[in-house]
């Protein structure tokens, strides 16, 4: 009974109705059955036996004939439908990912989107360093040698990443351009983990440890993406201005309100 569950589960899986799959496992165990013997066997009412047994022949999942005027059942050939099914799933999976890309979003601005563990946090920033084409700015202490596979693969396509930092880490190896102020060596405790990060103008994260508990927000807001891309770009060119014009030019720029 536990395999027959796992059967059930497995075929609405893959598209299937509770009780049009109860019903094709019934013909499987007894092909060439009828609909009352079907409807027996499962404690269900004929009418509803005879309308997934409709639903099943106009999916091509069964076939049916006459045997003294009585109409019998019985599944197609197993490897030929599983075949089906997957050549199907295959030209609507292509077709689907060409024509969703193609949509337009309705509204002017996209969602945000919580991450709610460093681990969450950790696997968004792969997925959009995997995706990135043209510029990556970061702000951050963690240690990016945990993204090293995605920045050599980065490296390799020509795309820039710009870090701005407080610590001296050496990521040379990883294609780094990296910028850093008041530069220090020091181990950076989990509450002090920080990350800004935005990739080719189109996409952003922030995350931070707030309240005991490393989260974030993701998202494709144009304002958000803006925000972020400028902070590091002005952390930068404020630390070229301290570089040239030495520290005190903090005090000259700061106007009273």
């Amino acid at each position: 009974m536990i395999e027959n569950e796992r059967i059930l589960e497995n075929l609405e899986k893959i598209g299937f109705g509770r009780k049009e799959a109860e019903v094709f496992l019934e013909l499987i165990k007894n092909p060439g059955a009828n609909g009352s013997q079907v409807a027996k066997a499962l404690g269900y009412p004929r009418t509803t036996v005879y309308q997934n047994l409709d639903i099943l022949q106009k999916k091509g999942y069964i076939n049916s004939y006459l045997d003294k005027e009585i109409t019998l059942y019985e599944t197609i050939d197993l490897n030929e439908l599983f075949e089906s099914y997957k050549k199907d799933v295959n030209t609507a999976t292509r077709f689907l990912k060409d024509e969703l890309n193609k949509v337009e979003i309705s509204g002017k601005q996209k969602q945000f989107y919580n991450l709610n563990s460093f681990e969450d946090v950790k696997e968004k920033i792969r997925n959009i360093l995997k995706k990135a084409e043209k510029i990556v700015y970061i702000n951050t202490n963690l240690d990016l040698f945990e993204f090293e596979k995605e920045f050599k693969k980065l490296k390799e396509k020509g795309v820039r990443v710009i870090l701005f930092s407080f610590n001296s880490i050496d990521y040379m190896s990883l294609g780094l351009e990296t910028y850093i102020r008041d530069s220090f060596n020091s181990n950076v405790t989990d509450s002090e983990k920080r990350i800004m990060m935005a990739v080719d103008l189109s996409t952003a994260i922030i995350a931070s440890n707030y309240e005991g508990e490393f989260c974030g927000t993701y998202s494709e807001n144009k304002l958000l993406v803006n925000i972020v891309t400028e902070h590091i770009k002005n952390d930068i060119h404020l630390m070229k201005l301290e570089d040239t014009f030495g520290k005190g030019i903090n005090k000259i720029m700061t106007l009273d309100f």
